[in-house]
């Protein structure tokens, strides 16, 4: 949670830097920012408090930020933990792609060379207590301890989460921002069934498929307005949006003292957020995936279906649901995560059948709409994506290949998996199970 870019529950808070600005805005899906997190750790899988270390030493002075190997490297909330993001907004995924994995070799070969340590993949370290964590004490860091007073972040779902953030650009006008918002709030429920990737709490099996995301909403329960319902409600206006949601939350924080410094709209923690100040939309409910590839393939068909949706909300053909269903689908998704039976009537040929469908099969319906809105070569990363729908994602994944494991060797088992999962991380190669 670099202090300026997302949400707390999330695994990021605010930015350490702005985004650069330009003349003209960036129109709708001309750009695509991405942001990974990663924790640090030794051969066993214990994290290690690294991050201002490295820093240190690339850039010889201390430091939050760092641009290293063509992307940027900033911190997080937790110390051991290390977020990767493309300096600008990208047109070409294909060259995202390039640049993040071209970031996490670097990083992971000086972590290696200095201190025998990698950074590890997926969206919760599945073996870290909460209480080995330490918060950032650098740039930010006034942020994060008002944090620590309001919510005791001493959790989960503060300093044991990765998340990967989508950034996309809302265009001119406020009609752009609304049909992009309102699109993400379509779509965002049932993603958790793509991306789940943190399977396990302490060892064991949590509750949830997407475990990140189980300990999301009630993380800030001082505050419920911060993370409402995690789907966002549907926007009138950007100005309602700032009177409504923004200040709404803003209210309610000038009634806690110690909360003053948190009233900036990356407090907001919904699962997508609208970030005025980057004119962007940031969708944040990914876990991150095995391997820059990966969760790339996840924003191309982000950018892909979204397209898709804000051209059929803009011709009038695709009916938005009922906000609270909308709800009740996503918190079925990511407690069942692929096999979750959803309602989701606005998505899907077989979509609001008896008994609802499988989240599974809604994300599959738009991977061909998808392609159409896509360039030539970034086409290909929905290959992936559709493998990962097939045959399980990363939570469902690594439950599989722990499966039958005695409760004596899971320890063991989880080390040399998650090592063999830092490996793919390092080649930038997906894995399968």
């Amino acid at each position: 949670m670099t202090v300026a870019s997302g949400a707390a529950a999330t695994g990021n808070l605010p930015v350490s830097a702005p985004a650069p600005t330009r003349p003209v805005p960036y129109g709708p899906f001309e750009v695509v920012g991405l942001e990974l997190e990663y924790p640090i750790v030794g051969a066993d899988l214990e994290i290690r408090h690294l991050v201002e270390d490295a820093f240190h030493r690339l850039n010889g002075r201390p430091t939050s930020d760092v641009e290293h190997a063509g992307a940027g490297f900033s911190n997080e909330l937790a110390d051991h933990v290390f977020e990767l993001k493309t300096p600008v907004p990208e047109r070409r995924l294909v060259r995202a792609e390039e640049t993040l994995a071209s970031g996490v070799r670097a990083f992971n070969r000086l972590l290696a060379d200095e201190w025998g340590a990698r950074l590890l993949p997926t969206g919760m370290h599945p073996l870290m207590r909460p209480e080995e964590g330490r918060l950032w004490r650098r740039s930010g860091g006034e942020i994060y301890a008002a944090y620590e007073r309001v919510f005791g972040i001493r959790g989960h779902g503060w300093l044991n989460v990765q998340s990967c953030h989508v950034n996309l650009p809302f265009g001119v006008s406020d009609e752009d921002v609304v049909l992009l918002h309102d699109a993400v709030c379509c779509l965002l429920p049932y993603l958790p069934a793509l991306t789940a990737s943190s399977p396990l709490v302490e060892g064991e099996p949590g509750p949830a498929v997407d475990n990140r995301l189980a300990f999301y909403r009630g993380n800030q329960a001082r505050v419920p307005r911060i993370a409402g319902d995690v789907v966002p409600e549907y926007m009138v206006s950007p100005a309602a949006y700032r009177r409504d949601v923004l200040g709404g939350i803003y209210r309610e924080l000038r009634q806690i003292p110690e909360a003053a410094r948190l009233r900036h709209e990356w407090v907001n923690s919904r699962g997508a957020i609208v970030r005025f100040s980057r004119r962007a939309i940031e969708v944040r409910v990914l876990d991150t995936q095995e391997c820059p590839k990966m969760d790339v393939a996840v924003a191309a068909f982000l950018r892909g279906a979204l397209a898709h949706l804000v051209t059929r909300l803009a011709a009038g053909d695709l009916e938005r649901p009922e906000h609270r269903l909308l709800v009740a689908d996503y918190e079925a998704v990511v407690a069942a995560g692929r096999s979750a039976r959803v309602a989701a009537p606005h998505l899907g040929r077989s979509v609001g059948a008896e008994g609802g469908t499988r989240a599974a099969d809604v994300l599959t319906s738009l991977l061909a709409p998808a392609a159409d809105e896509l360039a030539a070569e970034e086409r290909p990363y929905l290959a992936l994506v559709e493998r990962r729908l097939e045959h399980g994602n990363l939570s469902e994944r690594i439950l599989a290949a722990l499966a039958g494991t005695p409760d004596r060797q899971r320890p063991a088992a989880i080390r040399a998996l998650y090592n063999e999962l830092a490996g793919h991380l390092d080649a930038n190669a997906p894995w399968w199970g």
